[in-house]
């Protein structure tokens, strides 16, 4: 029996249904993609930050490796400075005892000389102690110089600021100077290499000690008005260097190192062999 109503499931329809069939369709089919991008899209943060990780990883392993290099570069020249330092150390101590052996000589063969009546003892003892021959012990001053602290930046001793210093002594009368236990003689040098200072080709440390032997008294009345005392008085106030002046009752020093003879020396042995050069003659 036919629908006595035949437009009324239309009107339910357009009630009901307000989209269209087609656009439900393409909403499904879209839902649809998106779930199955969902499922095959990389997780992109992930693996970012996964990257990053590695990379910063990555980064702190070769700084590592970078760091323990610098710090084993740094031990081995710090073992390197401490080795040579030791070898100094030893070799100078080797040539103290060299010295102490050759003056113990040296005073055998005045003894000796001595006792054959053999020339003027006492004026070749004078003359000995001129040159510093011989170790000597007597009043006098001390003087400690020293550079400033690394990094300040203030002034650095020179040697001839030195030199200056040490003809002061001479001028205010001192009789037997060392520097850094180095004796010195009419034919020595103090020079500079680098940031160290040689006296007679031998290094000496800081803090650097100057010793004078002599009439203490005048020795440091005439030690202050020098130039070289000014000096150093200017650089202890100005650039904070060490400069440190004490007067002893009982100073030591030891006899300078023998130095080679410039104008004397061994004959050369007899010989008897006919000349091998003939004379000319003219007529």
């Amino acid at each position: 029996m036919a629908d006595p109503r035949p437009g009324l499931p239309l009107l339910t329809s357009l009630l009901q249904d307000h989209l269209d069939p087609g656009y439900a369709a393409a909403a499904e089919r879209r839902a649809a993609d998106g779930q199955t991008h969902r499922h095959h899209r990389p997780h992109r943060p992930r693996r970012l930050l996964a990257l990053g990780l590695a990379a910063v990883a990555v980064a702190g392993v070769v700084l590592g490796i970078a760091l323990r290099s610098t710090d084993d570069d740094a031990g081995r020249t710090a073992s390197t400075r401490t080795a040579l330092r030791d070898d100094i150390t030893r070799a100078q101590q080797r040539q103290a005892e060299l010295g102490t052996s050759v003056s113990a000589l040296e005073e055998g063969i005045r003894a000796a000389r001595a006792a054959a009546g053999n020339g003027d003892a006492d004026g070749l003892a004078v003359l000995e102690a001129g040159a510093g021959r011989t170790a000597v012990t007597g009043p006098g001053l001390e003087i400690v110089i020293d550079g400033p602290e690394p990094g300040t930046g203030g002034e650095v001793i020179l040697d001839r600021d030195i030199q200056l210093l040490v003809n002061g002594l001479y001028a205010a009368g001192a009789e037997a100077v060392a520097v850094g236990g180095v004796r010195l003689r009419t034919t020595s040098s103090i020079r500079r290499a680098g940031s160290s200072i040689l006296v007679d080709n031998t290094p000496v440390f800081w803090p650097i000690t100057i010793q004078a032997v002599g009439e203490k008294s005048a020795l440091h009345v005439g030690l202050v008005s020098t130039a070289g005392f000014g000096r150093f008085n200017s650089f202890a106030s100005l650039y904070e260097i060490r400069f440190d002046l004490t007067v002893g009752d009982a100073i030591t020093l030891p006899a300078a190192s023998a130095d080679d003879l410039r104008y004397a020396s061994v004959p050369p042995a007899p010989t008897d062999a006919a000349p091998t050069t003939a004379v000319a003659t003219t007529r």
